[in-house]
């Protein structure tokens, strides 16, 4: 059994006799009088249960939180420590290697001729040029061709530095001093890779991408300050769970007020339950806002082409003049993809749920409403991968067959217009169930007074209970967007996952949580602008739901019936 398991075992016991103790020692006070006390027996009880289990159970979610990355971190430095003599004997064979001193020359003597020409294209004049350094040329095609020699060589340096790199690992007997260095040498995402791989050998997390000499030594590295940290976090919170206990036993008399106390407690766990929930909103918002600058960042903030940009291709080159290099980063196939298969989906789904919302709560008899509102609700019970295969292998074929009988030479399976109706489909209990709950909410006597001064139940529904019930039908509606914007599987099972910039529903598209799950599948490393452009999207497509959310409450506030 593991050590934490244990101790949380323990725990529980001891929070269990720590509510036994407390009753006996409210009795032992009063003399066996009840009435003598404060507070009810159990009170003190609890109060002695929330010293004994609180403390430690924090102080275990603590470790818990943070344990891991404690642990990385004792062995990072560890491992920084092992490769200190490596890395030294690497910084001499650079500072030896009569190649690398000899691209750094170049490097600087160019650096020295990109920044005159940069200063004469800020100046606005012409290069004068030494003997033979160079022919004629402007400052920007002088600074483009500078640049590019710059990359030239620095590629050349860094291939010969991982050379010699090579050369000194290989006359490194010790595992752990290699592994240090290897370890040093890494950028902070491939060393949070190292990272995951080590301790999935190490403590089974996972299963590891790699399985090399230096990442086995990094897990060997882990696994005592492991041991270590847990056995000691086992053993505060065994004492602190025992302190308390001793501590709040000691407080207990027939004047303490333990009811205030845990009253008290409860207050703080709601209040506590609460900032939880405004946190992780806002840590959500913060994570997507952090890498969303990071992919700008990448693409040289180059903003106005991701919002306005009619071309996504987020592919990147592996080597430099390739086709694509830097990426197509233009999301607006995205957002017409995402709007339009929105559309047609709400289009669908909010007349039919909403008629269907009126009927079964107005016009429908008690029998019919018992069975028709359970079957229409088991629709949101299918799973959305079911839909997809709908879509795809009846729905879009039927389409596609009306469509060439019709004499549309173009027509194909997978279409937005065949995702639009399925999701349309799917929605449609999301708008009828919650509608029809807020039109039942209708107080019973603004039907009762539409009456009495001669309206017709149509006239009553559309006059009188559409407008009361307002509110909860917008937000039936808002649910039912995000619910289409939010889909997945059924677009890329029923409209493809090309990024085609097409208002024709008879055409394939994607979307924008579609390209998200895309960038996202796979071995991934985040700091390729083609990754992070996931985050982009989804900051994107939140700020979108919230403008959404803002335009339906100005929507509520206008059109609302106020009632006394």
């Amino acid at each position: 059994m593991q050590i934490s398991l244990f101790t949380v075992l323990i725990l529980m016991v001891l929070t269990a006799v720590g509510f036994l103790v407390g009753r006996r020692r409210a009795y032992a006070v009063s003399s066996g009088h009840a009435s003598r006390l404060h507070s009810l027996p159990s009170y003190y009880g609890y109060y002695i249960a929330l010293w004994t289990g609180v403390p430690a159970f924090i102080l275990l979610a603590i470790y818990g939180m943070f344990g891991n990355d404690a642990v990385n971190a004792l062995a990072g430095a560890q491992m920084h420590r092992a490769g200190e003599a490596v890395h030294a004997e690497f910084e001499r064979a650079l500072s030896e290697d009569e190649d690398i001193a000899r691209l750094e020359a170049e490097l600087a003597t160019l650096e020295n001729r990109r920044i005159y020409a940069r200063e004469a294209i800020e100046r606005d004049s012409e290069l004068v040029p030494n003997a033979g350094e160079y022919p004629a040329q402007s400052p920007a095609e002088r600074q483009q061709a500078l640049s590019s020699e710059i990359n030239r060589l620095a590629a050349e340096h860094e291939a010969r530095a991982e050379v010699l790199a090579g050369q000194v690992e290989a006359q490194t007997d010790d595992a752990l001093a290699r592994a240090g260095f290897v370890y040093s040498r890494l950028s902070d995402e491939r060393r949070e890779l190292m990272i995951n791989d080590a301790r999935a050998i190490a403590f089974g997390e996972g299963v590891a991408s790699r399985d090399t000499p230096e990442i086995n030594a990094l897990a060997s590295a882990m696994r005592p300050f492991h041991e270590v940290l847990r056995s000691s976090m086992a053993l505060a919170a065994l004492a602190l769970a025992i302190g308390g206990l001793a501590y709040a036993r000691s407080r207990i008399s027939s004047s303490f007020r333990a009811r205030n106390r845990v009253e008290g407690a409860i207050s703080v766990l709601l209040l506590l339950a609460s900032v939880i929930a405004i946190a992780t909103t806002i840590g959500i918002v913060l994570s997507l806002l952090f890498e969303s600058v990071r992919f700008f960042s990448a693409i040289n903030w180059r903003i106005d082409e991701f919002l306005f940009g009619t071309q996504w291709s987020p592919q990147i080159a592996i080597r430099e003049g390739q086709v694509g290099q830097t990426g197509a980063f233009g999301a607006v196939p995205l957002f017409a993809g995402t709007a339009l298969i929105t559309v047609i989906a709400m289009l669908v789904a909010v007349p039919v749920g909403l008629f269907a919302a009126i009927y079964l709560s107005e016009y429908a008899s008690t029998g019919v409403r018992g069975w028709a509102k359970p079957v229409l609700e088991i629709l949101a019970g299918i799973p959305t991968v079911v839909y997809g295969f709908f879509a795809l292998l009846t729905v879009g074929p039927l389409l596609r067959d009306a469509l060439l009988l019709l004499g549309y030479e173009n027509a194909v399976t997978q279409s937005a217009l065949a995702a639009g109706l399925v999701m349309g489909v799917m929605i449609i209990p999301f708008v009828s169930s919650l509608a029809d709950d807020v039109i039942n909410a209708v107080p019973q006597s603004l039907r009762d007074g539409a009456y009495a001064m001669g309206a017709t139940k149509s006239e009553t529904v559309r006059q009188v209970i559409f407008p009361a019930a307002l509110p909860g039908i917008v937000g039936a509606v808002l649910l039912a967007v995000s619910r289409a914007v939010g889909e997945t599987m059924i677009v890329v099972m029923a409209a493809g996952q090309g990024a085609n910039l097409t208002a024709n529903p008879l055409e394939s598209v994607t979307t924008i949580t579609v390209q998200i799950v895309m960038l996202l599948t796979g071995d991934q490393e985040f700091d390729s602008p083609k990754t992070l452009s996931a985050f982009a999207l989804g900051l994107v497509l939140f700020v979108l739901t919230l403008i959404l959310n803002v335009i339906a409450l100005r929507v509520v506030q206008r059109y609302r019936e106020k009632y006394d």
